[in-house]
């Protein structure tokens, strides 16, 4: 079997054996089951379990052997103990591919490590390759919805690819992602890597169609220059954004004994990143700020910056900002403050941060946007201070003191004029080959309501900022991206 076809079993199989299957809902044999039948996957699904019977009208079969027809896919959930047993009834099912969730492996000690031996040698002799052990699963967006993992929460299918050494920091991540709206193509916990490892994963990533971006977390790689020719090779086509675990001395323990990978020297490994044009983000958030910025603006080709703000201490915030992440403000021609005057009030800033002091019209604020990129040479444009005109009118009517009659028709034309604001940003980001960095207070982003100006950009695509801090340092790594782009070419 091709290694395309290795991998079209995990992540498009016709057909998928769940080995495990149970009715106790404390048990990953009901819930990893549960998720796969709820997340909607269309091909046939065949719970084991050797007592047989229905799950929740799902005939079960008591064993592999009893399934009519080839299986694509095993997910194995039985204990460690029963594992070795299980994985000979898929090489007698001739299964080329199988997810094993069960923990107990190399992780925990010699004896784990005899087994997951055993497991290893059995899926040689029968060319099984296998996702695991001590696995959080697999998720994938196509063609058909795969959902299984053990993370409650529903996936929903994208452009990123997410591959995690631990299973709980991928589901965060990709819980994460999707809390944005944006959508994963597969998502796989590594496991032990008893079988295939993360450089085979990225390779997968590297020809897959679906994914554009990859999202990592690892503790440590056995083959380091595998990894980094691997990761050398995808970055030229494909951002990696990597969150490392296991930088300090403690950390690094911590890692052999939660995956039994090698953490190795955090500086040494920091530097092969850089070199090889991996973004080696600090925290999940920093990764999705990151994310975002590269799937949803256009590529920044340098370093000058125009910051558009609608409040005087956010433009000296971001000044300040951008002096410390390298970025140059552009100063505004004379001709440019000319076309500015004729339609921003009289005592504007006339210089970059352009404080646009209460506009008037929400179309000043995307006209100031358009002459800022045709008659300067910024690089990207900061757009700072949304949001406060939606919150505003949300308070007048939840006030407990003024007649909401008095206020309805002032409160909904604001919320109205700032949704049409947001729709005129998306149009124009759309339309321009300059990035457009919205930065609205977190305040927006914690109101639940129709007509979030938040949820509105991440639903059009658009990654929208809640501090210009987060903004400019998710811009700064995005730019490092592409002029070390521009470096190899």
């Amino acid at each position: 079997m091709s290694y395309t076809d290795v991998f079209s079993s995990f992540f498009s199989p016709s057909s998928i054996a769940f080995i495990g299957a149970s009715k106790n809902l404390h048990k990953w044999g009901f819930n990893i089951l549960h998720h796969i039948v709820k997340g909607g996957y269309s091909g046939a699904l065949y719970p084991v379990n050797p007592n047989g019977g229905t799950w929740y009208g799902i005939p079960v079969y008591p064993s592999l052997r009893d399934i009519p027809g080839a299986v694509d896919l095993a997910i194995i959930v039985v204990p460690a103990e029963m594992t070795p047993d299980a994985m000979r009834e898929c090489a007698a099912k001739k299964i080329p591919a199988v997810v094993i969730i069960t923990a107990g492996f190399s992780e925990a000690g010699a004896p784990g490590k005899e087994l997951e031996k055993q497991v290893v040698q059995i899926a040689r002799e029968a060319k099984i390759r296998i996702v695991g052990p001590n696995t959080m699963g697999i998720f994938s967006g196509y063609p058909s919805r795969i959902n299984a993992i053990m993370g409650a929460t529903p996936l929903k299918p994208g452009r990123v690819g997410v591959i995690s050494q631990s299973g709980n920091l991928g589901t965060s991540i990709a819980h994460r992602l999707n809390r944005r709206e944006i959508g994963l193509s597969r998502l796989i916990s590594s496991g032990n890597e008893a079988d295939l490892t993360v450089e085979e994963y990225l390779e997968y990533l590297e020809h897959d169609e679906q994914t554009s971006l990859i999202c990592l977390y690892i503790e440590g790689v056995r083959n380091g220059r595998s990894f980094f020719s691997i990761a050398k090779r995808i970055s030229r086509t494909k951002p990696i954004l990597l969150l490392k675990g296991g930088t300090s001395a403690s950390g690094a323990h911590a890692a052999m004994s939660h995956t039994g990978a090698i953490a190795g020297d955090a500086a040494i490994f920091g530097a092969m990143c850089a070199q090889t044009g991996i973004i080696q983000v600090d925290s999940i958030d920093e990764m999705v700020d990151i994310a975002g910025i590269l799937l949803s603006q256009p590529e920044m080709k340098g370093n000058k910056i125009g910051i558009i703000t609608q409040g005087g201490g956010w433009g000296v915030l971001a000044t300040d900002l951008c002096a410390r992440y390298g970025f140059e403000l552009e100063p505004l021609t004379s001709s440019l403050v000319e076309k500015l005057d004729a339609i921003l009030p009289p005592f504007w800033s006339r210089r970059n941060p352009i404080d646009l002091v209460a506009p008037g019209r929400v179309t000043v604020i995307t006209d100031t946007i358009r002459l800022l990129v045709e008659h300067s040479n910024v690089d990207a444009v900061l757009l700072l201070g949304l949001g406060y005109m939606t919150i505003r009118a949300r308070r007048w009517m939840q006030s407990t003191v003024i007649n909401i009659d008095d206020v309805r028709e002032h409160a909904e034309h604001m919320i109205s004029e700032e949704m049409k604001l947001m729709k005129l940003i998306v149009d124009q980001v759309r339309g321009l080959s300059t990035p457009v960095i919205p930065v609205i207070d977190q305040v927006a982003f914690d109101e639940i309501m129709d007509n979030n100006p938040v949820k509105f950009l991440d639903s059009s695509g658009i990654m929208a900022y809640s501090s210009p801090e987060y903004a400019i340092r998710a811009l700064s790594r995005a730019a490092w991206y592409y002029e070390r782009q521009r470096a190899r070419q």
